[in-house]
């Protein structure tokens, strides 16, 4: 394992950061800390960084004790949403900074720094000042600042946070494209469930300071360990009492299978090639349905729709 986080506890005043958090994160994998704001998952990167020191347990990086290592000694890259860079310098500038600082020789920075802005298609702006960029490419810029150390762990906190949608898609592409070149074990923070079930190789959900799930992006979908994490990776409604994701319901507008739950249709809202369904059931339950405009199309569904709704076979449940 790359990474060992063990029994690690962190409070700030009253309030409980981590909670006795265990966790191993593999070597040559991108994982993904997902969770609410405020959940512990920035406290833990920042710990396992060394920029905050655990109350209590133990961090080992690459098998060694990094615990009570400062940040310099661990071998880390960090990018932060908000990164800082140097105004008055080129980012050909930005990136040659932490390998001038350890004073390699000029012709050996010159081809790093040359080789990583071609890893992350910046080298036409060599030259520019960092203001003169876009966010997105200052973002670039910052993971090839991080990578030119060659670090052995690289930590993005929340990295594209402050993007638009449409940058943070290309830049979570860029990035899953990226670490399959480099191979740096690579661990992310983000709150966006899509981002890290599209970009990482395992997910481990935290909230409220404990590790509630770990897993792959499949596995933490299609087996959650329990409601919070079905909640919280993808839409859920009740059917019958019971939590299902909407897209796991069967919509009849005839009598059928037995069992099926009867009800009318509240609400009929379109997005894109997706209908979703609002159905007040015969017994006040509320549930929300997906479908694609294909099939509602062929079942005729409109507000005032007699329907009757199953759960399909091998749909998610906690």
């Amino acid at each position: 394992m790359s990474i060992e986080v063990k029994n690690v506890n962190k409070r700030f005043g009253d309030f409980v950061a981590l909670d006795d958090v265990s966790v191993s994160l593999p070597t040559g994998q991108l994982t993904a800390l997902l969770g609410p704001s405020g959940g512990g998952k920035s406290t833990l990167l920042r710990i396992i960084a060394g920029l905050d020191s655990a109350d209590s347990g133990s961090i080992s990086i690459e098998g060694t004790e990094a615990t009570h290592l400062p940040p310099q000694k661990r071998n880390i890259g960090f990018v932060f949403q908000h990164y800082a860079a140097f105004k008055h310098m080129s980012v050909a500038k930005n990136v040659a900074f932490g390998l001038e600082i350890r004073k390699k020789p000029k012709p050996e920075i010159e081809r790093k720094v040359n080789e990583l802005l071609d890893l992350v298609h910046l080298s036409q702006f060599a030259n520019r000042l960092p203001a003169q960029l876009s966010g997105g490419q200052r973002q670039r810029m910052a993971l090839a600042r991080a990578l030119a150390v060659e670090p052995t762990v690289l930590l993005l906190d929340e990295p594209f946070g402050a993007l638009d949608a449409k940058v943070r898609k290309e830049l979570r592409d860029w990035l899953r494209r990226l670490h399959d070149e480099v191979h740096v074990t690579t661990v992310f923070v983000t709150h966006d469930q899509e981002e890290a079930l599209e970009v990482a190789d395992e997910i481990v959900v935290i909230n409220q300071g404990r590790v509630e799930q770990v897993g792959t992006p499949d596995q933490l979908y299609d087996a959650p360990a329990n409601d919070f994490v079905m909640s919280f990776l993808g839409d859920v409604t009740t059917l019958g009492g019971e939590l299902i994701r909407p897209h796991d319901i069967e919509v009849d507008v005839t009598p059928g299978e037995p069992g099926a739950i009867e009800g009318s249709v509240s609400r009929v809202l379109r997005i894109g090639f997706e209908v979703r369904l609002t159905v007040l059931t015969d017994v006040g339950e509320v549930v929300t349905v997906e479908l694609t405009r294909t099939n509602a199309r062929r079942l005729g569904i409109a507000e005032g729709s007699r329907v009757y709704l199953n759960a399909v076979l091998g749909a998610t449940r906690v």
